[in-house]
């Protein structure tokens, strides 16, 4: 069998790893990845160390039961300095750029395996623009003009874009539509320029880590329509769950298939008054009313005598249950949580690290950081200063420098795979999902073509599915998708 893998990042990785878990495969692969390496992909590109996974480094790993395999790699391989690697704690939240030598290592692994076997594993460093379906199988053709012939199974795993230009600044000096990598990209910024960051999500949070750890001096304004930081995460352990589970929730749903947002918070309470909670106090940490400060304090306090039990428990059953969740709710309960809670929830589901909120907190009570709500718009100055302007509901904000952190309110299909994507639903192999990206069926991944018939050897992986998954930020989750994808093609191979 020949296997065409589209894009080179984390997905990808777990692919190839749950490809070859068991045995190597009589597969010949080619992944088509237009960056140096493959591995990284844009999430862990070598960058400066300010930017930290924000995931315990022991739940890191593209083999979803063995979730201790980064940290392995960590004290083997020497990602860190020998000495200090071997006393990496499991709890550490590591530079990403760590994880992405990580991933590249894992590639160049396979690889070799395959090699040994006699199997072919290339890479081609230019990203497939068109996709044809033919008697004998797919053909690519590349954005340099390479054409590659009879592929038997193709997966998409183009990964995430950039950020969104919503106010077309793009072109105008001082602006920087994406922050990575931030040590090329954010390493000009003047030390002393008044900077506006464009978001309040974990891409802001590390744009600004970077500005304070190189010495920025001026005032960085942080602003969204919220104006919500991402929660602090607390030492605290997940206690076992009860109502969350994945087998408890596989046996609510045989009762009754449908879950509403009424019975999801049901559920939710019943797990937190397990611990004596009640989810109206976890609720009310998504609430961006209190002031960002005071709220940073209180959470990195609580974080740090493990408090908040409420955080691992949803973050747990979010790894365990949310898809099963997702796929029992009707179109209309998807879309109503989408608008209200969707951008709230991931601030509760993906929080910081203490380290991280320690930084912004003593950034903000020397006044250089401040949080803002309610930004509307932005535009360029009429005189040479200030540079920028921004209407929020603090009123009018000036600065010299704005960094763009903002993502598309629905998953979207990355620039450089626009081509592809509109290809294949041009020519009906493939259709979008309305709430984003592919469609393609929950429970193999395999793309759905115009008339909703499942492609037998066409597949997506990662934020290309987020119109069908809830949640594809997760390297957890992707493997564990991966390993279904895998596990149709070495059957497929086996016939």
């Amino acid at each position: 069998m020949k296997l065409g893998i589209i894009g080179g990042g984390g997905a990808a990785v777990a692919l190839l790893a749950a490809l070859t878990r068991d045995r190597v495969p009589d597969i010949d692969i080619t992944v088509f990845e237009p960056a140096k390496n493959s591995g990284p992909g844009r999430a862990y590109l070598a960058d400066s160390d300010a930017a930290l996974l924000n995931v315990p480094a022991e739940r890191m790993s593209v083999l979803p039961d063995a979730t201790g395999h980064f940290v392995q790699w960590i004290k083997d391989q020497g990602g860190l300095d020998p000495t200090l690697a071997l006393s990496i704690s499991p709890e550490a939240f590591l530079p990403r750029r760590l994880f992405g030598e990580y991933l590249t290592d894992v590639v160049a692994n396979i690889a070799n395996r395959l090699a040994e076997h006699g199997k072919s594993f290339r890479t081609v460093g230019s990203a497939v623009i068109r996709l044809f379906q033919g008697p004998a199988g797919f053909h690519a053709l590349t954005a340099d003009n390479q054409r590659f012939y009879d592929l038997d199974r193709v997966v998409l795993c183009v990964g995430t874009g950039g950020p969104v230009d919503v106010f077309r600044l793009s072109g105008a000096l001082g602006y920087v539509n994406d922050p990575y990598p931030m040590w090329t990209r954010l390493a000009a910024v003047p030390a002393g320029a008044s900077v506006l960051v464009l978001g309040t999500g974990l891409t802001a949070v590390d744009a600004v880590l970077f500005l304070l750890e190189n010495g920025h001096r001026g005032r960085i304004s942080m602003a969204s329509r919220n104006g919500l930081l991402p929660t602090v995460r607390t030492s605290a352990a997940a206690p076992a769950l009860r109502h969350l589970s994945r087998e408890a929730v596989l046996a609510a749903l045989a009762a009754n298939p449908v879950m509403t947002s009424h019975r999801l918070l049901t559920l939710l309470d019943s797990e937190l008054r397990e611990v004596g909670m009640d989810r109206n106090r976890a609720c009310a940490e998504a609430d961006p009313g209190e002031p960002f400060a005071r709220r940073l304090r209180r959470q990195l306090q609580q974080g740090r005598h493990g408090g908040a039990l409420w955080q691992p428990i949803i973050i747990e059953a979010m790894h365990e249950s949310v898809e099963l969740i997702w796929h029992a709710m009707p179109d209309g309960e998807r879309r109503r949580f989408l608008t209200h809670w969707h951008r709230k929830f991931v601030s509760l589901l993906s929080p910081m690290p203490q380290r991280t909120a320690a930084r912004l907190q003593t950034a903000a009570d020397a006044g250089q950081l401040r949080v803002i709500r309610g930004l509307d718009s932005v535009w360029r100055g009429e005189a040479t200063r200030p540079a920028f302007l921004a209407s929020t509901d603090a009123g009018d904000i000036a600065a010299d420098v704005v960094i763009n952190t903002v993502r598309p309110a629905a998953a979207a299909i990355p620039e450089a795979a626009t081509s592809l994507v509109h290809g294949l639903v041009g020519t009906g192999m493939a259709r979008l999902h309305h709430l984003g990206g592919l469609d393609v069926a929950p429970d193999s991944n395999r793309i759905l073509s115009a008339g909703g018939k499942e492609s037998r050897c066409l597949f997506a992986l990662g934020h290309l599915t987020a119109g069908t998954h809830y949640y594809t930020s997760s390297m957890l989750i992707i493997s564990r998708q991966a390993r279904v994808v895998a596990d149709q093609i070495l059957g497929d191979n086996s016939v």
